[in-house]
């Protein structure tokens, strides 16, 4: 089977496509044909070696972490899961014709999502579960600010926050890219590059603050996030784009009672229950149409490379897909 793969650490022009063996289920794992896999932040890292996968995951390695097909083969153990049955889910080796799955870690989906829509959900929507369900715990009415909110997570956490009836603000690094987000439901746009987040918040909200900020990007947003969030307020941090070492002002947080959440989606004690959030809320939601897709474009294995070149040049609106 053809899979993009990496043989040594040195970021995208080491990416290769190439024959390698089919891969058998173990006990508690299917196998499946993908129809569509997503692309992540985290697969661009992987290819520099600064993302490690949960598990035993040596070189060389197969990319993507997320898919959707149809299940092929069935291992020892595995309930509910038939060959021929639509499935998405977590998937090491997910860039490929074919990949291994936990089933711990698959859902079936109905016929009316595609392969493409189906691959784009389980990273993006399980960290925004966390992040505005299970930490931050976001109530009807509360203001929300997802800062950046252009990214796969951003575009996700906006949504899923309107959903919950949230009021959100979120942010971008250029006017096109606010307008997306305007029209996937984002109530405010502010565009950081030429106007200051800390002040357009606080005017927006009549100097209370936003009740919970998704922070996805570190250093810089985070320290916005701590001047715009309000008494009682929850920040979630689930990226470091800006940079690792942000500061964390112990008087702010003590004093206006803050709770700081650091979002780990394979090591997050809700993760196992946030697959039944994502099956029994936001899949619905889709086949409603409550929740647009963002896909922005759809690739073969071979355009991997140019696709995660796009991301690392961050010109990217929405979610890209592959399809082998």
């Amino acid at each position: 089977m053809k899979a993009v793969r990496i043989h040594e650490y040195t970021g995208i022009n080491g990416i290769r496509v190439e024959e390698t063996e089919t891969l058998t289920p173990n006990i508690g794992e299917i196998r499946m044909r993908v129809g569509a896999a997503g692309i992540n932040n985290s697969d661009l890292q992987m290819t520099y070696g600064k993302y490690k996968r949960p598990g035993n995951d040596p070189l060389p390695q197969t990319l993507g972490q997320e898919a959707a097909g149809i299940v092929d083969a069935v291992g020892e153990k595995v309930e509910g899961f038939l060959p021929g049955m639509r499935v998405v889910g977590h998937v090491k080796g997910a860039f490929a014709e074919m990949a291994i799955a936990p089933a711990t870690e698959l859902l079936p989906i109905p016929d009316d999502i595609s392969f493409e829509v189906a691959a784009s959900l389980p990273i993006n929507y399980l960290t925004a579960i966390l992040a505005l369900i299970y930490r931050a715990k976001v109530q009807v009415g509360e203001w929300v600010l997802v800062h950046p909110g252009s990214g796969g997570v951003g575009t996700t956490a906006i949504q899923l926050a309107k959903l919950l009836g949230a009021k959100v603000i979120a942010t971008a690094g250029n006017r096109a890219k606010v307008e997306y987000l305007l029209k996937l439901g984002a109530d405010y746009g502010i565009d950081y590059s030429s106007q200051s987040v800390v002040s357009e918040v606080r005017k927006i909200t009549n100097n209370i603050g936003v009740q919970v900020a998704v922070d996805g990007a570190g250093k810089v947003t985070f320290a916005d996030c701590l001047e715009v969030i309000a008494n009682n307020g929850r920040i979630a941090c689930y990226g470091t784009t800006t940079g690792l070492d942000a500061a964390l002002p112990m008087g702010k947080l003590l004093g206006r009672n803050i709770t700081v959440y650091g979002i780990a989606l394979w090591y997050n004690s809700d993760y196992q229950t946030s697959w039944q959030t994502l099956k029994n809320l936001v899949i619905p939601a889709f086949v409603e149409g409550k929740l647009q897709s963002t896909i922005e474009q759809v690739v073969s294995l071979e355009g991997v490379s140019a696709a995660l070149t796009k991301m690392e040049q961050r010109r990217l609106m929405g979610k890209i897909i592959v399809v082998p």
